[in-house]
């Protein structure tokens, strides 16, 4: 009671929170409260209603039988007054019933005598027709049921005589015994012959032999019925013990028979018969350890328990569940076998076709026969599909790291020692087999996890594998970087083929991008949408991760180009640059190295590569115009600038087409254009490089101002400060995109 109040209270607490709450919610909560008390109310009026009608009824029932029960009680002690009276009517009637007694005895002895005479030759008869099937299960139409009616009708006589015999003499039941030995003999045979058909059941289908099966299960029909009967005659004699001997009762003496229970032996035959049926299949795979050989041939369970539906099913009745009984029975061996195999040490694949096994077995089960997984018990593995699955993910994490770092161990000192030149493609172009070999177990297993049919482990080898991918591309990012530093620090002790290999290594990383991409356009379809985003992104990483190690290479192949020109753009537009042309000589380095990127370098990379190369370039060569040694000679500097840009405008054209490459020299022309023009027009000169390039340092325009030796001090102060005016003046859009100015390190 207190604890309903106190939950009454927080309710009440819960509800009315703030002062005005009683005025505001108390009578909508009052008529809400009032609403749902009256919807219940009505709720317990219908149950209890209905209660009450239930046990109504059950008193009605009670009072009924009560009745019935009284009228049979009266109906018997009629029948035994009536019984008891009609023995006083009849004169002599106890020796009348002694005469009628003895004469029944005689007749039976006459009966049994001629029984046990005709015998031996019943037998012979039974023998003789039982003979040919005895040999051969697979006789079509068979005499079984004859023989087993005449082979039961001689057995109930043994039983009997055997039980009215139990109290004679001890010999009198050795003779008994020694003279029913043949028939217990043919009985044995009988019986046994009937398991060996229990075992066949599959054999008999197969070879058309159904008919035996149905008679089969009419004899098990027909001892199961024999053996209630004496089930209940035993009951009937240890319930009414007091009426044996006294002749009141005739069922209170018992049934002489043995009960047989040839049901629960049958089905234990069968089970012996599919467990034998099992060790046949996979006995073979199992001694020589062919785990995946065995997977394979579990086939023969469906097999068979189609066949079982369709022809052995309709042949018995269908209290016998015969097909549950199969299928738990395959089910069960089956479950068996798979924990044998989980105590074995598996590789790899081995553990992935079982989860595979596991999962189509189940949808094999549900599909072609219709039993769902709940019916299925105990569950296949336990539930440790987890365990397996973090067992094959170790394998292929180990396996993995072993080859890819074998491969990378092999990679990196040809990469490094260079004592031979790269290998090259049909098409010309360096390149390792690292790239190849890498993904082709990469795969391997994402192939192998993609066939097992589960969302989840693919997600996961796809993740392993982004592993060993990022691991690969954090090692060449750090092999390439201390390589480049060895080759501009030191080139003279460096290994040769620096260059070579670095295309060699750039052209992999784009194979091995263009490989990432063909795994993830090949196995989206097959993985589980709640795994897509994720498969997606680490695919993509990879891809990109590639792209940028491609990038680096391609970086390092531009810095050991320029390592070899720097020198003479320092010496741009200073005494040397005037008094000989300085500009072929850096045409001349960068074609012999862009011929060899050309021949040997892939497409994409060399295409970016040339786009590098010619800001590189330009970028440079505006660098020099602010060095500290740099003089514009007038006139003469403007000849020297036109023909340096033709000389590299001519050479680049090879490569890029007219329309980028004005793009680009564009910003050369316009600074070419500043230092050519008079002072009342340089305002407007600035003003268009300016608005093209909106980034453009205004100290780069001072610097190159300063340096025309066509101007003096004053007229340089007052051009920089009309410039410095009219910059302030100009307010670039925000958006504009920045330009080569804004990549050159002043």
């Amino acid at each position: 009671m207190e604890d309903a109040k106190e939950v009454a209270v927080a309710k009440l607490a819960e509800l009315l929170k703030h002062p005005d709450d009683l005025n505001t919610k108390v009578g909508p909560l009052a008529r809400k409260i009032a609403k749902e008390k009256a919807s219940i109310d009505a709720q317990l009026n219908t149950g209890v209603q209905t209660q009450l009608d239930n046990v109504q009824g059950g008193l009605e029932t009670l009072a009924s039988s009560r009745d019935n029960s009284e009228k049979i009680k009266d109906n018997m002690q009629l029948i035994d007054r009536l019984c008891y009276d009609a023995q006083s009517m009849i004169k002599d009637f106890p020796r009348i019933k002694k005469v009628s007694r003895i004469h029944q005895n005689f007749v039976a002895t006459q009966q049994k005598v001629q029984a046990l005479q005709e015998l031996y030759q019943r037998l012979s008869d039974i023998e003789q027709m039982f003979a040919p099937m005895q040999h051969d299960i697979l006789l079509y139409d068979s005499p079984l049921l004859h023989v087993h009616y005449h082979l039961f009708k001689l057995e109930e006589f043994r039983d009997q005589t055997m039980h009215q015999a139990r109290d004679s003499p001890h010999d009198v039941i050795i003779t008994l015994k020694t003279y029913f030995r043949r028939l217990d003999v043919l009985s044995d045979n009988f019986t046994q012959y009937l398991w060996e058909i229990s075992r066949n059941l599959l054999l008999l289908v197969e070879r058309d032999c159904g008919p035996t099966i149905v008679k089969l299960a009419k004899i098990i029909e027909l001892e199961e019925k024999a053996d209630e009967k004496a089930l209940a005659a035993k009951q009937a004699q240890t319930s009414h013990q007091d009426l044996q001997g006294k002749g009141g009762w005739r069922l209170a003496e018992g049934n002489p028979r043995t009960i047989k229970s040839y049901r629960v032996e049958f089905f234990e035959q069968l089970h012996q018969s599919l467990r034998e049926r099992f060790e046949e299949e996979l006995a073979p795979y199992k001694e020589n350890e062919d785990w995946m050989g065995a997977l394979d041939a579990t086939d023969f369970i469906f097999n068979d328990l189609e066949l079982v539906f369709d022809e052995i099913v309709p042949k018995f009745p269908k209290k016998y569940k015969i097909f549950p009984y199969f299928v738990l029975e395959y089910h069960r061996h089956t479950y068996d076998f798979l924990n044998y195999m989980v105590d074995q040490d598996l590789d790899a694949g081995t553990i992935l076709r079982l989860l595979r096994f596991v999962r189509d077995y189940y949808s094999t089960m549900s599909t072609r026969l219709g039993v769902t997984e709940e019916l299925l018990e105990p569950q296949l593995l336990d539930g440790q599909e987890q365990s397996l699955v973090d067992e094959y993910l170790k394998l292929v994490r180990t396996k993995l790291v072993e080859w890819t770092s074998n491969l990378m161990s092999t990679e990196s000192r040809d990469f490094v020692q260079r004592n031979q030149p790269p290998e090259m493609t049909s098409d010309g172009q360096y390149g390792m087999t690292g790239a190849v070999d890498m993904f082709q177990i990469i795969n391997q297993q994402i192939d192998v996890a993609a066939d097992a049919n589960q969302g989840k482990l693919l997600y996961l080898v796809v993740n392993e594998c982004h592993k060993v991918m990022k691991d690969s591309q954090s090692f060449w990012k750090k092999l390439l970087g201390s390589e480049t530093r060895k080759q501009l620090d030191e080139p003279e002790q460096a290994p040769e083929g620096f260059v070579e290999y670095v295309m060699a290594m750039s052209n992999d990383q784009i194979k091995c991008a263009d490989f990432a991409e063909e795994i993830l356009n090949r196995i989206m379809p097959q993985v589980e949408s709640k795994y897509k985003g994720q498969v997606e992104d680490k695919l993509n990483m990879a891809v990109e991760g590639y792209m940028q190690i491609a990038a680096s290479g391609r970086e390092a192949l531009l810095e050991v180009t320029f390592n070899d020109i720097k020198p003479v753009f320092h010496e741009l537009f200073t005494s040397r640059w005037y008094e000989q042309p300085l500009i072929p000589s850096v045409i001349e380095t960068l074609k012999d190295y862009c011929q060899d990127f050309a021949a040997h370098l892939n497409e994409f990379l060399f295409n970016k590569l040339m786009n590098d190369t010619l800001e590189r370039f330009i970028m440079l060569y505006l660098e020099a115009m602010r060095r500290k040694g740099a003089k514009f000679q007038m006139e003469v500097c403007l000849d020297k600038i036109q023909n340096d840009v033709r000389l590299s405008f001519n050479f680049f054209a090879k490569y890029k087409s007219m329309e980028e490459l004005e793009e680009r020299f564009d910003v050369i022309d316009k600074v070419h254009t500043i230092l050519k023009s008079n002072r009342r027009m340089i305002f407007v000169d600035y003003y268009s490089l300016r608005q093209a390039y909106p980034d453009v340092p205004l100290a780069f325009v001072e610097d190159i101002l300063s340096k025309r030796d066509d101007l003096d001090k004053a007229a340089l102060k007052d051009i920089i400060e009309g410039i410095k005016a009219k910059a302030r003046e100009y307010e670039p859009d925000a958006n504009t995109p920045p330009t080569i100015f804004s990549r050159i390190k002043w």
